[in-house]
């Protein structure tokens, strides 16, 4: 017996290729008709979008970010914090003090304590000549629905916690109804943009101009670590994403302010010296 083989199916006549003409229309009737299948799926595609129209601050945001990273020559660095300290003492501190301080009042407490030890950072740049600060303060970003701000706690470096946590908490609390006066999100030394509380480990942020540095704050996690008894443990970590400008500050200044700021989380106490 033999098998009944069917016979080949002829394939489907090809479709032109759409290839561009001198004149720049394509050569497929689909492609060149505004009626053929492409041009009624571009037609839905438009249909498909809304057009909301942006608010004044949006439009400040988006000019000022484009303005940051066209005009100011960013480097950055990253380095790993361990937690452990600072956690515990913010637990201890809340206790016997009655106060609701947060971890990012412990770090905007810190970038101030690090600008003080490291006051060739606390400078801006401009074409005639770098300019510093004679205060230090300390921006902090806060989301609106309106896009994202950055209230200043004035003199940080002067404030104690329990005042910079009653400084943010008024200042986050008026940026959301958008009651913040001028003078309260303009200037600064530089900004702390902690995203942490959102999961986010790692990320890098945008200068702040004309601030010349800002710390990317990521969130805490737990971490295996073998001790020197060959123990297994665990640690809480953080990583620190500074994003500085370059003409202010070179590679050895900006590690310089890293590290003095990690010395200061993983060791509280310092934060309260000087």
């Amino acid at each position: 017996p033999t098998l009944a083989v069917p016979a080949p199916t002829a394939p489907p006549p090809a479709t032109p290729a759409a290839t561009p003409s001198t004149g720049g229309a394509a050569s497929s009737p689909a492609a060149s008709s505004p009626s053929g299948p492409r041009a009624s799926i571009r037609s839905k595609a438009h249909r498909s979008h809304e057009d909301i129209p942006t608010t004044q601050m949006r439009k400040i945001i988006a000019k000022r970010l484009l303005e940051s990273k066209n005009q100011l020559p960013h480097q950055y660095m990253t380095v790993e914090v361990e937690m452990d300290n600072l956690i515990k003492a913010r637990v201890e501190y809340n206790e016997r003090s009655g106060n609701k301080v947060s971890v990012n009042d412990f770090i905007i407490k810190a970038c101030a304590s690090a600008l003080e030890q490291v006051p060739e950072a606390n400078a801006y740049w401009t074409p005639e000549s770098l300019k510093f600060h004679p205060t230090i303060d300390v921006a902090f970003a806060a989301a609106t629905p309106a896009g994202l701000v950055t209230p200043v706690v004035r003199g940080a470096d002067k404030k104690t916690l329990a005042e910079i946590a009653k400084v943010t908490k008024d200042l986050a609390g008026r940026a959301r109804e958008n009651k913040l006066l001028p003078e309260e999100f303009q200037g600064g030394s530089l900004s702390v943009s902690n995203l942490g509380m959102f999961a986010i480990t790692e990320f890098v942020a945008v200068l702040n101009p004309p601030q010349s540095a800002i710390f990317a704050i990521g969130s805490t996690v737990s971490k295996a670590v073998m001790g020197l008894d060959g123990v297994l443990g665990t640690k809480q970590s953080m990583m620190v994403t500074l994003s500085h400008d370059a003409r202010v500050m070179d590679a050895a200044l900006a590690k310089k302010l890293c590290t003095t700021l990690k010395a200061l989380i993983q060791t509280p106490a310092l934060i309260f010296m000087g």
